[in-house]
């Protein structure tokens, strides 16, 4: 398989905390397209491999490529820039800011382009009608002039999303995106998901099993910092070693 066919790799990937392995010797392909889950037990390594990953942790051992290139040694900018976003660490909140001025924001920053307190974005009027589209598509019209902090939890994780598809990532990072949502939210925000998933790849830390099945084509299980099983949901949700590591170390 030609290597630019996984958009994420890592090799032999460790990362060593004062004599503890959070991760070791870790390979994990993350095939351009698709969109994969990374579960397991509390303190599997899932965050660490998914910090590494997004180079906001360097690791002890190992390389990790992107489309085929070694990009070990690169930051968290670097990597933005390259078009790979994790929702937390780029398409943050201002809760200052209204809903729409935080659409707007990032779609300048996708581009390059600089954003005024006073002039908003009124010399760049395509990028006016794009923030229109993005709220519509979010369901955010309807608040826009809202301050950001002053929304619901749920609705907050929307607009992370909103403001994240702004910045138009070909890979997109999201780190447990249903922690804390009601059952209404998660629908929501597992639509929203899937949509944003379409023509780029995506990776997901996350424990709800339901929205992991309904989502993910491929699932890595994690446990102890290494890799336990790959495949299919129905593939590893049937192996007896990946039931007995959930009921044995789910609070370890």
């Amino acid at each position: 398989m030609d290597r630019a066919a996984h958009a994420l790799e890592a090799r032999s990937l460790s990362r060593e905390f004062n004599g503890f392995f959070a991760v070791r010797d870790v390979d994990f392909r993350l095939r351009r397209g698709s969109m994969h889950a990374v579960i397991g037990p509390n303190g599997a390594g899932k965050t660490t491999l998914f910090n590494l990953l997004t180079k906001y942790l360097a690791p002890s051992h190992g390389s990790i490529l992107h489309e085929g290139e070694d990009v070990t040694r690169l930051g968290m900018a670097a990597m933005a820039k390259r078009g790979v976003a994790r929702s937390f660490q780029i398409s943050a909140v201002f809760s200052g800011l209204s809903v729409r001025e935080n659409v707007e924001l990032a779609l300048l920053r996708g581009r390059g382009l600089g954003w005024s307190l006073l002039g908003r974005i009124s010399s760049h009027p395509a990028l006016i009608d794009e923030a229109d589209a993005l709220l519509r598509r979010f369901g955010l019209s309807e608040q826009a002039d809202a301050l950001a902090g002053n929304l619901s939890y749920g609705r907050k994780r929307v607009l992370e999303l909103a403001t994240t598809l702004a910045l138009e990532p070909s890979v997109l990072l999201l780190d447990e995106p249903m922690a804390g949502l009601g059952r209404e939210d998660i629908e929501r925000v597992t639509g929203l998901i899937r949509e944003m998933g379409e023509g780029r790849t995506v990776l997901l830390v996350e424990h709800n099993m339901k929205v992991v099945a309904e989502l993910a084509d491929t699932i890595t299980v994690m446990v102890r910092g290494q890799v336990l099983a790959e495949g299919t949901y129905e593939a590893v949700s049937s192996r007896p070693d990946v039931m007995a590591a959930y009921t044995g170390e789910a609070h370890g």
